[in-house]
């Protein structure tokens, strides 16, 4: 009795954890990331986060939502009075726009301006839930209609890695003055990715049923549909240039899921690049030398006049 007591002690604290853990825990993972400056992650670059370290000229600016989240921003300049054109940059999940400032001074010294982007719930931008381009998306509409109004005429194109990739095919989609995109290291379904970033969590369990449960809950604290959030659906809209770029050991991301972006895309301009060994956050560091000649010589043909 006293065994089987035990065991019903054990099963009952276990079924309690799990519930909470599936009910409270798991839906605010992906939706309420966590919220870093570049305080926080100064380990991230080699040169660390400061723009004087990369000779970098930067202006900090604020631009506000349609649904009245302020968000942060920094304008780069480019290493010549008159830019060819602005890039956007935009960070991975639990990053920071100074995450983007080694891309930042590789786009100044090909001639190009960029604006580095706090998404919201992200670095110093307001905001409480990530929404996975949802929101995001129509935000990044915010940031063109900023730059029309400050740099009237000048050609725009967008540039994310990891979530960011996923936010800039979706404001692609919804907005046409990105004449171009580099999109690097995204998913293509939002459900597909967090079953694999669920997996972590749960042993390695992957589970539809219980993930398209915990998504649901997530939705309905963060108020927005999960299954809008698709890039997948994005890229079979977008015709303009695209540049894809995904490493083959990507454990996060599997490359797998990039490619299937750019496999719908339409853009007949479209091109596939993949880092041999490259995994979720060291492409650059891997192939530093080739991806810029990449990113470089795609936006030089591109988008330069």
């Amino acid at each position: 009795m006293k065994i089987l007591r035990n065991s019903l002690i054990v099963v009952a604290i276990l079924s309690i954890g799990g519930y909470y853990l599936v009910e409270k825990v798991l839906p605010y993972v992906g939706i309420k990331p966590m919220r870093r400056t570049a305080a926080d992650m100064n380990w991230a670059l080699p040169k660390g986060l400061n723009p004087d370290s990369y000779a970098l000229k930067t202006q900090k600016i604020s631009l506000f939502t349609p649904d009245s989240i302020q968000l942060c921003a920094l304008l780069v300049s480019a290493y010549r009075d008159t830019p060819l054109a602005t890039i956007v940059l935009i960070h991975g999940i639990s990053g920071c726009k100074e995450t983007q400032l080694e891309r930042a001074q590789v786009l100044a010294e090909a001639g190009y301006a960029s604006l580095l982007l706090d998404l919201r719930a992200h670095g110093e931008s307001e905001g409480v839930y990530c929404t996975f381009g949802v929101k995001e998306k129509n935000d990044l509409r915010v940031v063109a209609d900023t730059l029309e109004r400050r740099f009237p005429k000048q050609k725009l194109g967008i540039w994310g890695a990891s979530l960011g990739g996923a936010v800039a095919l979706q404001a692609m989609e919804v907005e046409p003055r990105y004449q171009i995109g580099i999109i690097e290291s995204t998913f293509d379904e939002y459900e597909k990715v967090a079953m694999e970033y669920g997996a972590q969590w749960l042993f390695g369990l992957r589970s539809a049923w219980l993930t398209a449960h915990i998504l649901e809950k997530s939705g309905e604290i963060a108020h927005f549909d999960p299954e809008m959030a698709m890039p997948v659906a994005a890229a079979r809209q977008i015709e303009r240039p695209v540049l894809f770029i995904h490493g083959d050991r990507d454990a996060r991301i599997p490359m797998s899921f990039g490619k299937n972006n750019f496999e719908v895309c339409p853009a007949p301009t479209k091109k596939w690049y993949r880092v041999h060994g490259g995994g979720h956050n060291n492409l650059w560091r891997k192939e530093y030398e080739a991806l810029k000649r990449e990113t470089v010589g795609f936006l030089q043909q591109h988008l330069t006049p």
